[in-house]
């Protein structure tokens, strides 16, 4: 049912998520290797989505309203989901030197 999970998340579920107000972007990872950290689980893939919110509080709580209507087909495993909400600290991208000389 892997394919058809896949199916889903990336033709019907981020649209669904983006719907709700202060999503603003989404993402999808799959693992390509891991030192084994009990912090994954079983996990082997990653979905993240960006919200630009002037009040995390609301936009967790719609999000959590429009959770409750969002499908729940049969291809999800919903004991393996885990849902958690980060705040960026910091950002930094790499230095690249331009000068060819």
């Amino acid at each position: 049912m892997e394919a058809e999970y896949h199916r889903w998340y990336d033709e019907f579920h981020l649209d669904e998520v983006l719907q709700v107000p202060d999503f603003v972007a989404a993402e999808r990872y799959s693992l390509v290797e891991s030192d084994g950290s009990p912090l994954l689980g079983d996990t082997s893939h990653l979905a993240v989505f960006t919200v630009k919110s002037d009040d995390i509080t609301a936009t967790m709580s719609a999000f959590r309203d429009a959770q409750k209507s969002m499908a729940q087909p049969a291809c999800l495993d919903s004991e393996s989901v885990a849902l958690s909400w980060w705040r960026p600290l910091t950002s930094r991208g790499a230095h690249v030197d331009t000068d060819p000389a």
